[in-house]
C-alpha cells in the first residue's frame, strides 16, 4: 500500500520574492530530485513517494523561477501541483494521458549526379510514409523527422532513376546521396519503374521541369537545339521569322526572362528563326514558369526559363557532333574534386557548304507576283558557353559563366531579267555576357545567393532596294534603310531564405542598370522625297527588393504571400507588386493550385511598324513621362494529377497588360512628304487554357500538349482604337509527340498544328486591315541508333522534317517602291522549310 510521504523541512521564512533554482538530473527518479531540491533550496514538497519514484527524469535547468520549473515538470510528466501554506503539493493528473508527441530531429543531405557530381536542384525527396521536401539551389534538403533508428528515403528527379533506400539516421549528420541518370542509349531494363524522363510537373505548382538531354532524341533541324524540348510544354512557343524568339502564353519574346546560370539571355535565335541560341549539349537542368511567378523574380511579365550549365567534378568528358548546319563541341574537365571547367562551342558552316538544307533555307522567303525572284542567302552563326565552378565545401558553390553569340544574315533577291527591281537585306547581331554566382548555406535554416553580371547586345541591319532607270533612261530610284540597336545591362542581386518550422521567409534586393540606343535612317534618292529617321538614347537604373512568406498551413495546404517593390530613377517612383499563391493536395496524386499578382517590366522590345505595314522589334526603355512601363495583372488556376507514369496538367489563365508602346509611321507634308514615327500607348489581354498529358508506358512515352488562347491588343488611334488580334495570337495550338526506345534504337514522331498568326494589310495610309496566315501543320519523324563502347559512345540519326511537304507561311514582308513611271509592290511570304531530311553524327568520350 502506497504511503503518502509528507516532507516538511523547516526552513527560514520564504521571502516575498520567488526563488530561483537550478536542477541537474540524468535518469533519476523524480522523488529523489525533489528531495535533493528541498534540501538545497529550502522548499517544502508533498507527493506520493511510491508513484514519483517510478518516474525517471532528465532535467537541465539553470537559475529558473520555481513556478516555471514546476509548470514544465507538470507538462512533461503529466502532473498537477498546488501551493498550500508554503508547501507545494504535487500529484498525478487525473485527466487521460495525451498521445505522446514524437521526438523530432533534423535529417539533412545533398543530392548529386552519380556521373558528374553536379548538385541536383529541386529534387522531390520523400521521407517515411507521408513527409516530403525538395532540394534547394545547392541540391541540399533538410526536414524534421521522427527520431528513429532508420528512415525510408525516396528521391526522384527528371532524367534520373528513382532512389528508394533505407538510411540509418544517426549514421552521419549530413548524408551524401547520388542519383543515376537514365542511360538514354539503351532500352529501359525495368518497365514497371515508370520514372519520367522528358517532362516533370514536380511538387512546385509554378514551375515545370524538362530534360535538355531529350532534345537530341526528337525530330529537329539541329540535335543541340534546346527549344525542341522546351516547346513540348503547352503555352511555350518558339516564333520563327525575322522577329524570332520564345513566346510564353501569347507574350512577346522580350517579356520572358531567360536565365543561364543567373545571366539574362537577350538574343535567343539563329538562322532566320529556325534555330535557338540555347545549346542543349551544354545545359544540365532546365525549369519553366509560365506566369504568375512568385516575388523572387521580376522585371519581366510573361515567363521564366531557368537554365543551369554543366559541371563535372568526377571525370572529364568530350561530346562532338556534326550535322548539315554546324559542328558542336562540348567538354567538361574536373580539377581535383572541388572545381570544374565546362564549355561548349557551336559554329555553322552552311555558308561554306551549300548543301540541300542550305537550298531549303534559301527558299524560305520568295516574292510572289509578276516580279518573282530567287533569294540567295548568306548565313553564319556561332555561340560559345563557358563555366568555372568551385565547391569549397558541401554547403557552398561559386561559379563564373560566360556566353557569346554572333549572327550574320544576308539575303540577295535576284529578280527576273525583265524586272527593274533590285533588293538586298543584311542583318547581324552580337550578344556577350558574363556572370558570377555564390550560393551558400551556413546552417540548416539559412541559404544565401549572390549574383552579378554584365550583358550587351548589338543588332544592326541594312536594306538597299530600288528601280533601275527604264529604257529611255528615265525614272529610277534607290532606297537605303539602316538601323542599329544596342543594349548594355549590368545586374547585381542578393537573395536569402530562412526556414523555421512550417514557415519559410525569403527576402532580397538588387539593381539593374540599362542603357539602350537606337538609330534608324532611311534615304530616298528620287521622287517624292521622304525623310524617315529615329535617333534614341536612354539610360535607366531600376532597384528592387522583395519579401515573401510561405507557410505550411496543414499537411496538405500551403500558401505564400509576397511583395516586390521596384524603384526607377527617372520617375523617382515606387512600383508595388503584391504576389500570392496557394496549393492544396486533394490526395497524394492530385494537386489544386492558384497564383496571381502584379508585375512590372521596364526594359522591353517594342514594335516599329513602317509605312509598308512591316514590323520590327526594337529594344526600348521608358521615356521621361513613363511611357513604355508595362504593368500586368495575372491569375492562374491549376489542376495536376501524377500517378503510375501518368501526368496531367490543366491550367486556365488570364493576363492583362497596360503600358504597351508601339511606334507607327505617319506621313505628312505635300509634294515632298515626310515620315515620322509616333509613340502610341496601348494595352493587351491574354487568356486561355493549357493542357498537358504525359504518359510513360514501358518503352513508350506519349505526350499531348494543347493550348486554347486569345491574345488581343488595343492602341490609341491605330485601328480606330478598337481591339485587334496581337501579332503573336494563335487561337489553337496542338503538339502530339510519341517516343519509343528499343535496345539501342530510338524512334520519335511529332505532329504540330496551330492557327495562323495575324498580319497587317494596309490599304492607304489611314486604314488598317488585318489578315490571318493559313494554319500551320508539320509532321516530323526521327530515327536514332547508338553504339556503346567502353570509353565512348557513337550515335547517328536522321530527322525527316515536314515529311508531308506542306508549305507553312510564318510571316509576310511587304516591299513597295515608286517613281515617276509608276509604283511596284512585292509581297514576300516567309515560309518554314519544306520536306527536309537532316542527318547528324555524334561521338561522346568519357
Amino acid at each position: 500500500m502506497a504511503c503518502f510521504l509528507l516532507i516538511m523541512l523547516l526552513s527560514l521564512p520564504v521571502a516575498g520574492q520567488e526563488k530561483m533554482i537550478s536542477v541537474q538530473a540524468e535518469n533519476k527518479s523524480l522523488s529523489l530530485v525533489l528531495e535533493e531540491l528541498s534540501e538545497t533550496a529550502a522548499i517544502r514538497f508533498a507527493f506520493d513517494a511510491d508513484y514519483f519514484s517510478e518516474i525517471k527524469v532528465n532535467l537541465q535547468y539553470e537559475q529558473v523561477l520555481l513556478t516555471d520549473f514546476l509548470n514544465e515538470l507538470s507538462k512533461k510528466y503529466h502532473l498537477l501541483y498546488d501551493e498550500m501554506d508554503g508547501t507545494y503539493v504535487l500529484y498525478r493528473n487525473p485527466a487521460p494521458l495525451p498521445e505522446p508527441k514524437p521526438e523530432l530531429i533534423t535529417f539533412r543531405g545533398k543530392v548529386f549526379d552519380q556521373n558528374t557530381g553536379e548538385p541536383l536542384l529541386f529534387c522531390n525527396v520523400g521521407l517515411g510514409e507521408q513527409q516530403g521536401t525538395i532540394t534547394n539551389e545547392l541540391g541540399i534538403f533538410s526536414a524534421k523527422v521522427e527520431k528513429a533508428a532508420d528512415i525510408r528515403v525516396q528521391i526522384s528527379h527528371l532524367g534520373y532513376r528513382q532512389l528508394d533506400t533505407t538510411l540509418q539516421i544517426a549514421s552521419q549528420p549530413f548524408h551524401q546521396l547520388e542519383l543515376a541518370p537514365f542511360d538514354i542509349h539503351i532500352e529501359t531494363i525495368n518497365v514497371y519503374q515508370q520514372e519520367k524522363n522528358v517532362l516533370e510537373l514536380g511538387s512546385q505548382p509554378d514551375r515545370m521541369a524538362f530534360n535538355p538531354k531529350q532534345s537530341e532524341n526528337l525530330p529537329r533541324i539541329d540535335d543541340s537545339d534546346l527549344v525542341t524540348a522546351l516547346t513540348l510544354i503547352p503555352g511555350v512557343n518558339f516564333l520563327g521569322g525575322e522577329n524570332a524568339g520564345i513566346s510564353i502564353r501569347g507574350g512577346s519574346p522580350s517579356e520572358n526572362l531567360i536565365l543561364l546560370d543567373g545571366m539574362p539571355v537577350l538574343e535567343t535565335s539563329h538562322l532566320f528563326g529556325n534555330l535557338s541560341v540555347l545549346n542543349a549539349k551544354y545545359i544540365s537542368q532546365a525549369f519553366v514558369s509560365r506566369g504568375a511567378f512568385d516575388a523572387r523574380y521580376g522585371e519581366r511579365i510573361s515567363g521564366i526559363v531557368e537554365l543551369t550549365g554543366k559541371s563535372n567534378y568526377y571525370r572529364p568528358s568530350l561530346d562532338l557532333s556534326a550535322n548539315l548546319l554546324n559542328v558542336n563541341a562540348t567538354g567538361t574537365v574536373p580539377i581535383g574534386k572541388v572545381a570544374s571547367l565546362s564549355g561548349a562551342y557551336r559554329k555553322s558552316y552552311i555558308d561554306q557548304w551549300e548543301n540541300y538544307l542550305y537550298r531549303q533555307i534559301l527558299e524560305q522567303g520568295s516574292p510572289s507576283g509578276e516580279d518573282e525572284s530567287a533569294v540567295v542567302p548568306t548565313v553564319a552563326y556561332d555561340d560559345l558557353n563557358f563555366k568555372f565552378s568551385l565547391t569549397p565545401s558541401e554547403k557552398q558553390e561559386i561559379s563564373i559563366s560566360v556566353l557569346e553569340g554572333n549572327d550574320l544574315q544576308d539575303r540577295e533577291f535576284l529578280f527576273n531579267e525583265n524586272s527593274r527591281l533590285y533588293r538586298n537585306q543584311q542583318a547581324d547581331s552580337k550578344n556577350r555576357g558574363i556572370s558570377g554566382n555564390w550560393r551558400y548555406q551556413p546552417n540548416t535554416n539559412w541559404q544565401l545567393h549572390l549574383n552579378a553580371g554584365y550583358n550587351e547586345l548589338e543588332r544592326s541591319s541594312g536594306s538597299i532596294a530600288g528601280l533601275q532607270p527604264n529604257r529611255q533612261g528615265k525614272g529610277g530610284k534607290e532606297e537605303l534603310d539602316t538601323d542599329d540597336n544596342q543594349l548594355q545591362e549590368l545586374i547585381a542581386s542578393m537573395s536569402a531564405e530562412w526556414t523555421t518550422g512550417n514557415y519559410s521567409h525569403a527576402f532580397g534586393f538588387g539593381f539593374n542598370h540599362d542603357q539602350v540606343s537606337y538609330t534608324y535612317l532611311s534615304k530616298r534618292t528620287t521622287g517624292a522625297i521622304q525623310s524617315d529617321s529615329i535617333n534614341y538614347d536612354s539610360k535607366l537604373t531600376i532597384l528592387h527588393a522583395y519579401l515573401q512568406e510561405k507557410v505550411q498551413l496543414t499537411d496538405r495546404l500551403q500558401a505564400r504571400l509576397g511583395m516586390r517593390v521596384n524603384h526607377e530613377n527617372q520617375q523617382n517612383k515606387l512600383y508595388l507588386q503584391p504576389r500570392w499563391g496557394m496549393s492544396y493536395d486533394l490526395s497524394d496524386a492530385v494537386k489544386l493550385f492558384y497564383s496571381g499578382g502584379t508585375y512590372y517590366q521596364f526594359l522591353s522590345r517594342i514594335r516599329k511598324i513602317d509605312s509598308n505595314g512591316n514590323s520590327d522589334l526594337v529594344w526600348y526603355l521608358p521615356d521621361s513621362a513613363g511611357m513604355g512601363i508595362l504593368e500586368s495583372q495575372q491569375h492562374v488556376l491549376g489542376f495536376r494529377y501524377e500517378k503510375n507514369g501518368l501526368s496531367v496538367d490543366v491550367e486556365p489563365y488570364y493576363k492583362s497588360t497596360t503600358g504597351k508602346l508601339n511606334l507607327y509611321a505617319e506621313t505628312s507634308g505635300g509634294k515632298e512628304k515626310t515620315i515620322h514615327y509616333v509613340q502610341r500607348s496601348g494595352e493587351a489581354r491574354n487568356y486561355g487554357l493549357d493542357a498537358l498529358v504525359h504518359y510513360k508506358q514501358g518503352i513508350f512515352t506519349h505526350m499531348l500538349a494543347y493550348s486554347l488562347s486569345e491574345s488581343v491588343e488595343r492602341f490609341e488611334v491605330f485601328n480606330n482604337g478598337q481591339d485587334y488580334p496581337s501579332f503573336d495570337d494563335q487561337r489553337h495550338r496542338l503538339r502530339w509527340t510519341e517516343m519509343a526506345r528499343y535496345k539501342s534504337w530510338i524512334i520519335s514522331t511529332n505532329l504540330t498544328y496551330h492557327t495562323g498568326s495575324p498580319f497587317l494589310m494596309t490599304e492607304g495610309e489611314s486604314s488598317q486591315e488585318f489578315g490571318r496566315l493559313p494554319f500551320f501543320v508539320q509532321a516530323d519523324f526521327s530515327l536514332i541508333k547508338r553504339w556503346n563502347y567502353k570509353f565512348f559512345t557513337l550515335s547517328s540519326g536522321v530527322s525527316l522534317l515536314n515529311f508531308l511537304n506542306r508549305e507553312n507561311v510564318l510571316e509576310i514582308d511587304n516591299f513597295s517602291i515608286a517613281d515617276e513611271a509608276g509604283s511596284y509592290s512585292v509581297r514576300t511570304d516567309v515560309t518554314a522549310m519544306r520536306f527536309t531530311p537532316v542527318f547528324f553524327f555524334n561521338i561522346k568520350l568519357q
